[in-house]
């Protein structure tokens, strides 16, 4: 990966983990807030 794929892919990342951030902080139970935790995890896994 050469110097500006580096940097766009952690902006992309960096716009993705804010973008979960909002989720959770904007969902209306906790229920809702595992599972958002729940696909992310998995999501990093893959």
């Amino acid at each position: 990966m050469n110097l500006i794929d580096r940097i766009r892919h952690q902006r992309m990342i960096s716009r993705q983990n804010r973008a979960i951030e909002r989720a959770i902080a904007a969902a209306p139970t906790q229920a809702m807030r595992d599972e958002i935790a729940v696909i992310t995890q998995r999501r990093w896994t893959n």
